[in-house]
């Protein structure tokens, strides 16, 4: 299977995707809340992560 989103395409094997099914059930959650929920997920902690290598950039340039 494939999902797309933001221009990038992501292949989701069978087994990941009965697991993904499993625990949106399990969480009372449509799999198209669970997408979101973890491309959400993903874009916040790329947001994080050029936050913090942006911040380490400047915290070098200031001290050098």
């Amino acid at each position: 299977m494939e999902i797309k989103h933001d221009g990038e395409t992501y292949q989701i094997g069978q087994e990941m995707w009965d697991a993904m099914n499993s625990q949106a059930t399990e969480r009372g959650m449509t799999i198209d809340e669970y997408i979101a929920e973890a491309f959400t997920l993903l874009k916040e902690r790329k947001l994080t992560r050029q936050s913090n290598l942006e911040q380490d950039i400047t915290d070098r340039s200031q001290t050098d």
